[in-house]
């Protein structure tokens, strides 16, 4: 059974800013942490983004189950003028329904997207991949694209989508649901598999594999 939760800001009251705005009622406190801590994707400057949609799924607790994250970048400002606020839908899955979920999301994809993900990822960017997980030896990769518009960034999520179902060569040690985050703004504390903006190159860090797409 599908359950939901949806974290967002909260401008009205004296509590504001992001919090769960759905019941939480029958999640266990650790899950309720996980969640808050892990849903929505790092990084600041959301505001240049608005628009911009991230989906980010990560095992949810010892039962087999997969939390399915999907953050939204509004225009709405908080009360300080800041734009880029962001709202999360949060859906948790067992394991069978998540790799349907991946599956549908991909076939989903519009007719020249899935054309140019055929192509992906190309030998060379499949051995520079596989060359650099073993060379670094670190658990997490970042995938580099340029983002010029959300509807083209759903290339990246395809591609995305694409390894966490058929994950390359050293990948698989990942375990069998792969963590990741298909847009997010800063590599750190993300998820092990990860895509950023090429305008955010400059803050992935020389020990972390990454990748231009």
């Amino acid at each position: 059974m599908t359950r939901q939760l949806v974290i967002e800001y909260v401008l009205d009251g004296h509590r504001r800013g992001y919090d769960f705005t759905s019941s939480t009622h029958g999640f266990a406190d650790d899950e309720l942490k996980l969640v808050w801590r892990s849903a929505m994707p790092r990084g600041q400057g959301w505001g240049q983004y608005a628009g911009a949609r991230s989906l980010k799924c990560f095992p949810l607790g010892e039962q087999r189950r997969v939390a399915v994250c999907e953050t939204s970048v509004t225009d709405t400002q908080d009360e300080n003028g800041r734009g880029g606020i962001r709202r999360a839908v949060i859906d948790v899955l067992n394991q069978a329904d998540y790799f349907a979920f991946l599956d549908l999301r991909l076939m989903n994809l519009p007719n020249q997207v899935r054309a140019r993900l055929d192509r992906l990822p190309t030998f060379g960017q499949r051995l520079a991949i596989t060359n650099s997980l073993l060379s670094y030896k670190k658990k997490q990769l970042v995938l580099l694209h340029p983002f010029t518009d959300p509807d083209r960034w759903q290339l990246m999520e395809g591609l995305v989508i694409k390894l966490a179902l058929d994950p390359i060569g050293p990948m698989r040690r990942w375990g069998r649901v792969i963590p990741f985050t298909t847009l997010a703004l800063n590599h750190q504390d993300e998820a092990p598999l990860v895509a950023l903006p090429l305008a955010k190159s400059a803050t992935v860090d020389k020990k972390t594999p990454s990748i231009r797409i």
